[in-house]
């Protein structure tokens, strides 16, 4: 999995980089609360999307515990 770092500008828009765009496509969909957000693509189905959030979750979990294993 790779992670990307994006920040807004002046006006307060984001810069997705180049290899998103081109993963996710033209048109997205975007889920958001006050700590995360979801982005995908519009044609992508429900289901499809929680498979991937699923993936995702593995990896920040598996993140967290290499990080605990460095502090201690």
């Amino acid at each position: 999995m790779v992670k990307f770092h994006a920040r807004a500008n002046p006006q307060g828009q984001y810069y997705l980089p180049k290899e998103v765009r081109e993963e996710l496509g033209k048109t997205l969909d975007i889920i958001c609360n006050t700590k995360a957000a979801i982005i995908y693509n519009s044609t992508t189905p429900i289901q499809q999307v929680l498979k991937s959030l699923k993936v995702l979750e593995n990896d920040l979990t598996h993140r967290v515990e290499m990080q605990q294993q460095q502090q201690e």
